[in-house]
C-alpha cells in the first residue's frame, strides 16, 4: 500500500513553461482526498517548489516539500507555517574552496540560502552574475549580488545547503570531472538542468529528503512511490518502494538505470505522472 507519493517537478509534472497539466493536478487532489501524503522533491527551493501551485492554495498548503536536491525537507503547512524537518549545509571550509574554484572560472555562482526564523522559512538565491536568459530563473527571492564572491570568502554569507555553478552545457561535463577529481567524496555533485552543476554535502541527495518525509508521515520506504526524470532523481527512485523514471528522461539517464529496480513509465506528454500513480495507487 502506497502511503507517500513523491515527485520531481521540472520534466515530471511541469512542462518547459513550469505549467502543471489539469490531469496531474487532479491526480494530486485525488491522492490528498484519499489520505495519501504527497510531496514534491526537487532541486528547487521551498518557495519555488510552491510557485506552480499558487492558483490552487488548497493543494500547495497540503504538499510536503523536499528541496535543494535533498538538503532540506519541510512539513505541510499548518496555520500558515511549515516546520523544517531536515537540513544539511555544506562544510564551511569546503564552501569557501568551491567559491574560489567558481571565481577562478568566472562562473555564475548561485548560493541557495535557507533558514528557519521566527516568522517562518527565509530563502534567497543569491547569484554573482546576471541570470538573464537562464532556464527557470527569475522572480522574488533571486538577488543579484555582484560582491557575492567576496561576501562568501569573507564569511559574511554562511555555507548554504546547496550551491549551483552555471557552466553552460558545453563545459558542464569537463567542469564536473574537475570538481569530482578535486573534491571526490567530500561533496555530492549532480545536474538536473544541463547548463549548471548542483553541489550539496556528501551523502545528501533526494533519497535523504524522501526518508525524512516518510518518517514525518509515518510511512516505510517500501510504502513510497517516487517519480522523476533526471539524473538527480535516481537516488530517490532507488530508495523508494517503487521508483519510476519518466519516459522523457534523457538517454544517458535511461541507460544509467540498467540493472536497477527502477522502471520506465510514460513521458510527460503522455501524462506519465498520472498514469504511473493510477497504476500503483488503488482508487486513483
Amino acid at each position: 500500500m502506497i502511503k507517500l507519493v513523491a515527485f520531481d517537478m521540472d520534466g515530471t509534472i511541469l512542462d518547459e513553461e513550469s505549467n502543471i497539466s489539469a490531469a496531474s493536478l487532479r491526480t494530486i487532489e485525488l491522492l490528498l482526498e484519499r489520505g495519501v501524503a504527497v510531496a514534491s522533491n526537487s532541486g528547487r527551493s521551498i518557495r519555488r517548489s510552491q510557485e506552480p501551485f499558487a492558483p490552487w492554495p488548497h493543494v500547495a498548503s497540503a504538499l510536503y516539500v523536499g528541496g535543494y536536491n535533498g538538503g532540506v525537507a519541510v512539513s505541510a503547512e499548518r496555520e500558515g507555517h511549515r516546520r523544517l524537518l531536515h537540513q544539511e549545509c555544506l562544510d564551511a571550509e569546503l564552501f569557501r574552496e568551491l567559491v574560489a574554484f567558481s571565481r577562478e572560472g568566472d562562473f555564475n555562482l548561485i548560493c541557495c540560502l535557507c533558514a528557519q526564523e521566527e516568522g517562518g522559512l527565509r530563502e534567497e538565491y543569491r547569484h554573482s552574475h546576471s541570470v538573464d536568459g537562464l532556464e527557470v530563473f527569475g522572480g522574488p527571492g533571486f538577488v543579484h549580488d555582484e560582491a557575492l564572491y567576496e561576501r562568501c570568502l569573507g564569511g559574511e554569507v554562511s555555507a548554504p545547503p546547496k550551491i549551483m555553478i552555471v557552466t553552460g552545457e558545453a563545459q558542464r561535463s569537463g567542469v564536473m570531472d574537475a570538481i569530482k577529481a578535486r573534491w571526490g567524496q567530500r561533496i555530492y555533485a549532480t545536474w538536473s538542468i544541463p547548463d549548471r552543476i548542483e553541489i550539496m554535502p556528501p551523502h545528501v541527495d533526494k533519497s535523504v529528503a524522501l526518508r525524512a518525509l516518510a518518517r514525518e508521515v509515518g510511512a516505510e520506504l517500501d510504502e513510497t512511490l517516487a517519480i522523476g526524470d533526471g539524473d538527480n532523481d535516481l537516488p530517490m527512485l532507488k530508495a523508494a518502494g517503487v521508483g519510476v523514471l519518466m519516459g522523457n528522461a534523457k538517454p544517458e539517464v535511461r541507460r544509467s538505470i540498467t540493472g536497477t529496480a527502477i522502471e520506465v513509465g510514460p513521458s510527460l506528454s503522455e501524462e506519465g505522472f498520472s498514469a504511473t500513480v493510477s497504476r500503483y495507487v488503488e482508487g486513483i
